[in-house]
């Protein structure tokens, strides 16, 4: 009896270091799991399975080597496809046979673009078609396929301008004073004889009113502003001359005017009638000037024009010729970039922007249709802001000029294989407020690319990156959880396989209910306590030996009693 008890504890005691070695040798294996071993004591008892009370054991049998899933340390790479779980989970692995489950995420890609462990098998997850993330469980491939250009079909711009831009020339808010010279911007002369024979000088003044490219007009008589009566010489009149790059034909007679031409001059600020007809009245000067009457008129024909302190006629080369401006990047269907500029130029006082755009420098093409020279922003348009900073509306009409109608901002032409296309520019959410100038923009076009990378987030999402700066999702790993992971069957090559005494494998998503998060570039070490496994080889080793003595022990015993005479 005690050679059998001595030898179960002399198994037991080797088995022991074996469960041990295999820790040790395990201590750096991906997503190993240590074992422990467990032992049971033997009783013999009777046929009706009584014992005695004072039954002595028969040894020690080993009653299961049990596995304990606590997690080990995460040990960061610089591979994006290492995984690890942070809490609770499996991946889940197609072997060709079964489903396995496994906690080492060193994964690879195979020559057909599917990700699998080291052995081959497939690692399994929700494939996404078109960003959309599917709901069936399949081998998870990364498309390693370049993806085809897209033109810009939509833009948006969030501009903030400054509203303490001026106009060009600014509006002069002063009052007139001839001895001021900030009270205007430019004069002219001219010389009238009275009725006796003697010259005076009559000099026009031309202060900028608040409406674009218009001018108050004041005047003098040898200085005077007004007359022996205190009457100003001129009464009230106003001048409106056409912008520097001219080309529209106001009056409809087929000429467009001519740049700086002047367009209008009255008693009264134009309106777009005004311009239409082309009203020109002489300018008039009347009074007495020591009791002697003077009268000069100054034809429309001769009025000086504001060339010399007008703005510039528009350049996107030239920031004299606008407030602010910059350029971004648009694609044609091939997916060719251009570079788009659009540029906001102050028209009056009156938080109105005149917009111009430009594609690749310049600010029209050819119609392929009509052959004629189209812009690609209809020209006059026009953003104007409220009084309190906030984008109001977008418009095509300048005031005075025309009268401003609300649009829908529509490009037309960006995409030289496809000139008919119309691509709206959304300006939500502009501002002008006294902030720099500044400006975010947006548009969803791209060239063609390159697979360039992978990575996965906290949730197991699988994110493409390609050279022409794009993402894709591309799909979602799976992990699963059981209902007691104390059944789960060793496959070797840290997999489990499921078992009854398991429960089936419960699949999901991860971050989602129980099932932990994906760490991406990451490895979860073995969770081999490498101090505890080296204790634990010293109690197997002197268990060992100890078992042994009592071998010998009853070795000697029964020698005894076969040398008795």
């Amino acid at each position: 009896m005690g050679f059998n008890t001595a030898l179960s504890g002399i198994k037991a005691s080797a088995d022991y270091l074996s469960v041990t070695g295999n820790n040790i040798a395990n201590a750096d294996t991906t997503g190993f799991k240590k074992s422990r071993i467990e032992f049971d004591d033997l009783y013999n008892t009777s046929v009706l399975g009584a014992g005695s009370g004072n039954s002595i054991g028969s040894g020690v049998s080993v009653s299961k080597v049990s596995q304990e899933f606590a997690p080990g340390n995460l040990s960061y790479t610089d591979n994006n496809l290492d995984l690890a779980v942070d809490g609770t989970g499996f991946f889940v692995l197609d072997a060709g046979v079964a489903q396995s489950y496994t906690r080492a995420g060193n994964f690879k890609l195979d020559e057909n673009g599917f990700l699998v462990t080291n052995t081959g098998s497939n690692v399994q997850g929700y494939n996404a078609v078109d960003d959309v993330v599917g709901g069936n469980l399949e081998d998870l491939k990364i498309p390693t396929d370049r993806i085809a250009p897209e033109a810009t079909s939509a833009m948006e711009l969030k501009v903030n301008l400054n509203s303490d831009s001026k106009d060009v020339p600014p509006f002069i808010s002063a009052d007139f004073d001839p001895m001021n010279p900030d009270s205007y911007n430019y004069t002219q002369t001219q010389g009238v004889v009275d009725a006796n024979g003697q010259t005076h000088v009559v000099t026009y003044y031309y202060s900028k009113s608040e409406l674009p490219n218009t001018y108050k007009v004041n005047a003098t008589v040898d200085g005077n502003m007004t007359d022996d009566a205190g009457v100003p010489f001129l009464a009230e009149t106003f001048a409106t001359f056409n912008t520097a790059e001219g080309g529209v034909d106001y009056n409809g007679d087929g000429t467009p005017e001519q740049p700086n031409q002047l367009l209008y001059i009255g008693a009264t600020e134009p309106g777009a009638g005004d311009i239409a007809a082309l009203t020109q009245n002489p300018v008039t000067v009347n009074g007495t000037l020591g009791g002697v009457a003077i009268t000069a008129t100054l034809a429309p024909g001769d009025v000086r024009n504001n060339s010399s302190v007008a703005r510039e006629a528009f350049d996107p080369l030239s920031v004299e010729s606008y407030t602010y401006g910059n350029t971004r990047t648009v694609y044609d269907s091939l997916g060719g970039a251009h570079t788009m500029g659009y540029y906001f130029i102050k028209q009056g006082e009156d938080n109105n922007y005149e917009l111009r755009v430009t594609l690749d420098g310049e600010e029209s093409y050819t119609d392929p249709l009509t052959g004629n020279d189209t812009r690609f922003l209809k020209e006059n348009t026009t953003v104007s802001f409220d009084a309190a900073g906030n984008l109001m509306g977008t418009y095509r009409g300048i005031a005075p000029y025309d009268i401003a109608q609300p649009i829908a901002l529509e490009i037309t032409g960006l995409d030289p294989s496809n000139r008919g296309k119309v691509v709206e520019l959304d300006m939500f959410g502009s501002t002008q407020f006294a902030l720099e100038n500044t400006d975010t923009f947006e548009q969803d076009g791209f060239s063609a690319g390159e697979l360039q990378g992978v990575s996965f987030d906290d949730d197991g999402m699988l994110t493409a990156t390609y050279t022409n700066q794009q993402t894709a999702t591309l799909g979602q790993v799976a992990l699963a959880t059981f209902d007691s992971t104390d059944g789960l069957v060793p496959n070797g090559h840290s997999a489990w396989l499921a078992s009854k005494g398991s429960g089936p494998a419960d699949i999901g998503r991860p971050n989602s209910g129980t099932l932990g998060r994906i760490q991406g570039g990451a490895l979860e070490e073995s969770n081999v306590d490498l101090t505890s496994e080296l204790v634990a080889l010293i109690e197997a080793q002197r268990n060992y030996q100890a078992n042994s003595k009592t071998l010998e022990t009853e070795n000697t015993v029964t020698q005894t009693i076969i040398n008795l005479r």
